[in-house]
């Protein structure tokens, strides 16, 4: 999933019509408007309550997971983040903001796969070879389960009304800005391009 910014003719006569004379004021309040929403997201993401909204509780303690990585053959970590490293993967497209569009979301589609999974939750098949790194980790499954379950973390959806209103606030305030005679837009430029995947 990802958020779309649009720009739509809502604003007074007055803003509407120096935004009309000066189309370049558009694109550059929604670059702006997207590297503000994009920040929120990162930053709900770090909070793990985006929004206030709290992340499913983890299902295994940080010094279980640790241990069950180091059953499993791997490295173990000092922190385990919910949502892992996805928080570094949310960015912007800026690329149709000269049409008065600008997308936010996941800057990969492994990050879109991830982020989709993790947002919606799923099961993991557990193998005899996890079945007894469970055991050697200290973690005792039931004879029964057969999958383990990863709780939905929803991110985008949630986040939603609040990038709504930080984009509508952030256009609005560059347009002021703008018509008040603040040119510094004009003064940084940046050949990077990001591109979000759906």
């Amino acid at each position: 999933m990802d958020l779309r910014i649009e720009y739509e003719d809502k604003a007074s006569a007055f803003l509407l019509q120096a935004a009309q004379d000066n189309p370049k004021w558009i694109a550059s309040a929604l670059k702006s408007a997207a590297w503000k929403s994009q920040r929120v997201i990162k930053e709900g993401i770090k909070s793990g309550a985006p929004n206030g909204k709290p992340y499913a509780p983890r299902s295994l303690t940080p010094k279980q997971r640790r241990l069950l990585e180091a059953a499993l053959g791997h490295t173990p970590k000092r922190t385990y983040p919910l949502m892992g490293r996805l928080r570094q993967a949310v960015g912007y497209d800026s690329r149709r903001a000269k049409d008065g569009i600008v997308t936010v979301g996941w800057l990969s589609k492994s990050a879109v796969l991830i982020g989709s999974k993790q947002q919606e939750g799923f099961q993991t098949p557990i193998s005899d070879k996890t079945r007894r790194a469970f055991a050697a980790a200290g973690i005792i499954l039931r004879r029964g389960t057969t999958m383990t379950n990863t709780a939905a973390r929803p991110t985008f959806p949630v986040m939603l009304p609040k990038v709504q209103q930080v984009a509508a606030d952030t256009v609005r305030e560059k347009i002021i800005s703008y018509v008040m005679g603040n040119t510094s837009r004009s003064t940084k430029t940046s050949t990077r391009t990001y591109k979000v995947y759906q």
